[in-house]
């Protein structure tokens, strides 16, 4: 038994020597593949530019998504602004990891806030989707409202529409809208 273990340690001894030699003569050339993929999802209301190292990779219009592959490892600094006009809209750093695919959804920071004055509880609807209720005397915020016209309205229990309004989404602050009775 130990000359078996001898000659699996004398075999092991050789093996990795003639690795080291044949890895470093240059016989073994390294397969590039993509290191980490940013996939960009536009879902802020309007088209962007899309940078990366504040170096302009691509333009992604309004609800479509757009891939840079290819990355190092590293930390990446993303920024997106308005197309063509280079007016920032969203960004962050991203730690890219081999072999992963990272999404990046691009969101307006713009948020409208409903308050509710009217005296009863209201159904709040936004472009005709329900969105919950608004108690008496209190307010919800709905975050990160892409940019463009948003309809809403208000309905009591009944279904009876009490409010209804028209916002425009221009830039990336708190809308404000009072509903009274």
């Amino acid at each position: 038994m130990k000359n078996k273990n001898k000659k699996i340690l004398f075999f092991f001894g050789i093996l990795s020597i003639i690795c080291v030699i044949f890895l470093g003569s240059g016989g073994c050339k390294q397969v590039v593949v993509p290191d980490g993929i940013i996939e960009v999802s536009n879902m802020c209301g309007l088209a962007i530019d899309f940078y990366l190292d504040g170096v302009f990779q691509f333009s992604v219009e309004y609800e479509a998504t757009q891939s840079i592959e290819e990355l190092e490892n590293r930390v990446y600094d993303m920024e997106a602004r308005r197309k063509g006009t280079g007016i920032y809209v969203d960004g962050g750093l991203v730690d890219v990891i081999f072999n992963r695919i990272f999404t990046w959804t691009v969101l307006s920071s713009a948020d409208i806030k409903i308050i509710n004055n009217y005296g009863e509880t209201l159904g709040l609807y936004g472009d005709d989707f329900y969105s919950g209720d608004v108690e008496d005397q209190d307010y919800v915020t709905l975050q990160h409202v892409p940019y463009g016209d948003h309809k809403l309205e208000v309905k009591t229990a009944d279904e009876t529409v009490v409010a209804t309004t028209t916002i425009s989404i221009l830039a990336d602050f708190t809308y404000e809208w009072t509903i009274n009775k």
